[in-house]
C-alpha cells in the first residue's frame, strides 16, 4: 500500500533527486518535475524500483503551463507532500544585474512556488490536510556579498510563506521552511571545498524524517547547516 504522494519540483538531480529516492524507497509515490527529461527518466527508472508510481512532468517551473500541468498531475493522481525544491542561483553585484536576470531568479524561487502552492493549496483544503515544504536557503535569512538577486528572492519566499501558514493552519496544512547552507549541488561545483559541503543525501534522509503526520506539534522552520569548514 503506498505510503501517499509526494510532488518534488526541479527533481532531476541534486537534492530534489535524493528527496524522490528517499520517499520513493519508504513508498510513496513520487511527481517529478524537471527541464531536463532525460535525466528524470533516468530517476524514474530508479523509483519504479520501489514497486511505486511515478509521474513525470517536464517544463520551466517558471511557466504557467508547467504549474498547470503540476496540478493537473496532482489533482489527478493525489498529493500528500509539495515541496518545493526547484531553484536558480545567481551570483553577481547589484550593479552587474541585468533586469532579465533579476526579473528570472526572482520568477523561479519566489513567484513560481508562490503559484504552484497556491494551487495545491486548494486541493489539501479539500481533503483536509496536506504538508508544504519550501527548501529555503540561509541566503534567506541573512545577506551575502554578490548574492542580491538570490537573497531578495530567498527573503521574499520566508516573508510570504511566514504568512502564509496563518491560513494554512486553518486547514490542517502544515508549511516547513527549510533554511538550507552550502550543498554538494551542481551549483556549488566549482568550489574548491566541496567535499566539506552538506550531503544532498543527509538532506534527503532529515527531511523526510520530519515529514510525519504529528497529531499534536508542528515544525515551522529548521536550518540545516554544515558541518565542516
Amino acid at each position: 500500500m503506498s505510503s501517499g504522494t509526494v510532488l518534488i519540483t526541479g527533481s532531476s538531480k541534486g537534492i530534489g533527486k535524493a528527496l524522490a529516492i528517499k520517499f520513493a524507497a519508504h513508498g510513496y509515490n513520487i511527481i517529478l518535475h524537471g527541464r531536463d527529461e532525460k535525466k528524470l527518466c533516468e530517476v524514474k527508472r530508479h523509483i519504479l524500483k520501489n514497486n511505486v508510481n511515478c509521474y513525470v512532468v517536464i517544463g520551466d517551473i517558471s511557466e504557467d503551463d508547467t504549474i498547470d500541468n503540476l496540478t493537473a498531475c496532482a489533482e489527478k493522481n493525489g498529493i500528500d507532500i509539495l515541496i518545493n525544491n526547484a531553484g536558480m542561483y545567481l551570483k553577481k553585484s547589484v550593479e552587474e544585474i541585468q533586469p532579465d536576470e533579476f526579473r528570472k531568479v526572482i520568477e523561479v524561487n519566489l513567484i513560481a512556488p508562490v503559484l504552484l502552492t497556491k494551487r495545491i493549496f486548494k486541493l489539501y483544503k479539500k481533503k483536509g490536510s496536506g504538508l508544504i515544504v519550501n527548501i529555503n536557503s540561509v541566503a534567506g535569512k541573512g545577506f551575502s556579498e554578490n548574492e542580491g538577486a538570490y537573497c531578495a528572492s530567498k527573503h521574499g519566499l520566508k516573508g510570504l510563506m511566514g504568512c502564509f501558514k496563518f491560513e494554512a493552519l486553518k486547514s490542517n496544512v502544515s508549511v516547513i521552511d527549510i533554511f538550507l547552507g552550502a550543498t554538494n549541488t551542481d551549483i556549488t561545483a566549482l568550489r574548491k571545498d566541496q567535499n566539506k559541503l552538506i550531503k544532498p543525501e543527509e538532506v534527503a534522509d532529515f527531511i523526510y524524517s520530519i515529514s510525519q503526520n504529528y497529531s499534536s506539534m508542528r515544525i515551522s522552520e529548521i536550518d540545516i547547516l554544515r558541518k565542516i569548514y
